[in-house]
C-alpha cells in the first residue's frame, strides 16, 4: 500500500525563496513558545539527510524541545524532512512513496541539497511567493507508480499507484468559504480531466474553519457522501513527541488545518493519519504538523 505524506513549512510572501523566507517566521515562533511552555519533548530517531530513503536502526533520543534564540539553519529543515521519512518507516513499515512539502521551493540554490540520496527525485514547483510554492520528493525506484498530473495556486496533483492524490495549501482568502472551496476542488478535477469523476485523496494544509469542513465540501462538490476524514477521532497524537496529544495541527494545537480526506467507497485506509510534530529534531521549524497515510485502491476498483 502506498504511503503518502505532506509537510507544510512556514514561509512568508517573499519573491525570494531562500532561507530567510522560511526561518524564524511568526507562526513558527508562536509554535515554539507554545510547545516549550508545555515542556514538550522530542523523540529523535537516527537519521541521515544525505541518504533519505534508507531506514536507520537505533533507539530514539528523548530531548526537550529547544527555545528558539537564533534563526534555524538549513540543516534543521533537512532534519524535519528526514525524520518524517524515518518515523513513517517505523509507523507504516515503509518509507513514503511521495512527500510533498508546502511553502518550500527547492529550486532555490539554498535548498538545492536540503536532503539528498541515491534513490530520491525532487521536483520543485515554485510560485511567485515563497508561501505558495511546493516541492515533491519521491522514490526514484518506484517512479513508474508515480505520475505528476498538474499544479496551480494552492495545489499539486499526482497519480500514485492508481490513486489521484491532491496535495493542498488552500489559500486563506477562500478556505473559509464553502462555495469558493467547492469551486477550488472542482477546478482541480477539471484540470486533470476528471470532471464528474473522482479525486481519491486530498491531504495537506486546508486552512479549514472546522474539523469536517473539507470532507463536507468535497461531498457537496462531487455529489456524494463518501469522502471521510482519515482522522476520525479529531485528535492529533504526535508520533515523534513523548505523550503529546493535541486538538489540532496549528501553532497552538487548536485548529485541524492539516488533514487527509479520502473517498471511502473506493479507497482502503490502513489505520488513520500519522502526525509528526513541528519540532522533530528538537528544534521547532514550522507551525504545521506533518501528516501521512497508508492507502490503496479497493480491489473491486482496481
Amino acid at each position: 500500500m502506498p504511503v503518502i505524506a505532506y509537510q507544510s513549512f512556514n514561509a512568508n510572501s517573499s519573491t525570494i525563496h531562500g532561507l530567510k523566507a522560511l526561518a524564524s517566521q511568526r507562526f513558527t515562533i508562536a509554535t515554539n513558545k507554545y510547545v516549550t511552555g508545555k515542556g514538550d519533548q522530542a523523540l529523535i530517531l537516527p537519521y541521515d539527510a544525505n541518504n533519505l530513503t534508507v531506514p536507520i536502526e537505533g533507539p530514539a533520543e528523548l530531548r526537550p524541545i529547544e527555545l528558539l534564540s537564533t534563526p534555524q539553519t538549513l540543516e534543521v529543515f533537512g532534519s524535519q524532512i528526514s525524520l518524517l521519512w524515518q518515523n513513517y518507516y517505523r509507523a507504516f513499515g515503509a518509507m513514503p512513496d511521495i512527500l510533498v512539502c508546502g511553502e518550500l521551493d527547492t529550486s532555490n540554490s539554498e535548498f538545492a541539497n536540503v536532503v539528498t540520496g541515491p534513490d530520491i527525485t525532487i521536483k520543485p514547483l515554485p510560485a511567485k511567493k515563497a508561501c505558495q510554492s511546493f516541492s515533491a520528493i519521491s522514490q526514484t525506484s518506484i517512479a513508474s507508480q508515480i505520475e505528476f498530473l498538474t499544479s496551480g495556486e494552492g495545489f499539486v496533483v499526482y497519480k500514485v499507484a492508481g490513486l489521484v492524490v491532491v496535495f493542498v495549501h488552500v489559500p486563506n482568502r477562500i478556505a473559509t468559504s464553502r462555495s469558493e472551496t467547492e469551486s477550488f476542488y472542482y477546478k482541480i478535477a477539471s484540470l486533470v480531466h476528471l470532471k464528474g469523476s473522482v479525486i481519491h485523496l486530498v491531504l495537506g494544509d486546508t486552512n479549514q474553519p472546522s474539523f469536517n469542513f473539507t470532507a463536507d465540501v468535497l461531498n457537496v462538490a462531487f455529489n456524494t457522501t463518501k469522502y471521510e476524514n482519515a482522522t476520525a477521532s479529531g485528535k492529533v497524537e504526535k508520533i515523534d513527541n513523548y505523550n503529546v496529544i493535541e486538538k489540532g495541527t496549528n501553532s497552538t494545537g487548536t485548529k485541524m488545518y492539516d488533514v487527509a480526506v479520502y473517498r471511502a467507497d473506493l479507497v482502503e485506509l490502513k489505520g488513520s493519519t500519522a502526525y509528526l510534530s513541528q519540532s522533530s529534531s528538537g528544534v521547532t521549524i514550522t507551525d504545521h504538523c506533518g501528516l501521512g497515510v497508508e492507502v490503496n485502491l479497493k480491489k473491486s476498483n482496481v
